[in-house]
């Protein structure tokens, strides 16, 4: 819905419109001016609020898939299984850095497992928890309908 005053421009006869005073043509249906849309007519109404509804443009609500304790699981358990396993990653590379510890090979290729295996269950149990939060939702905004 727009409110303007007709003081700002003038009315489109075709769509009904408002439109400003240094346009000739209504960009939206692309008819003429009127002659006396500068007549002391226009004059006499330049107190009027004009109200523009335009249906075509409305947008349908739409329900967001998450809402924002279940956004902020889903991104943190993203974000830390890609730190899980670039620290995986790193651990594997571990022996090039560190050649003088006894067993380092074992302990690097351990930790490694260590690593991504507690990467891969805090993303499940985070990921899950986010999917349980969303269905409970979502079941209780369909119990209310």
């Amino acid at each position: 819905m727009m409110r303007k005053t007709s003081s700002e421009g003038w009315l489109c006869r075709n769509c009904n419109s408002l439109v400003g005073s240094d346009i000739n043509t209504c960009p939206y249906c692309q008819a003429d001016r009127p002659d006396e849309a500068d007549t002391e007519c226009s004059k006499e109404y330049s107190d009027e609020v004009v109200h523009v509804e335009n249906y075509t443009n409305a947008r349908p609500e739409v329900k967001s898939k998450y809402n924002f304790r279940e956004a902020v699981l889903v991104n943190a358990a993203d974000i830390l299984l890609v730190l899980g396993l670039f620290c995986t990653f790193g651990a594997l590379l571990l022996p090039i850095f560190l050649d003088d510890v006894e067993y380092i090979k074992m302990w690097s290729i351990g930790g490694a497992v260590v690593l991504f295996a507690i990467s891969m269950i805090q993303w499940a149990v985070m990921r899950t928890l986010a999917f349980i939060s969303q269905h409970l939702r979502n079941q209780k905004s369909n119990d209310k309908d």
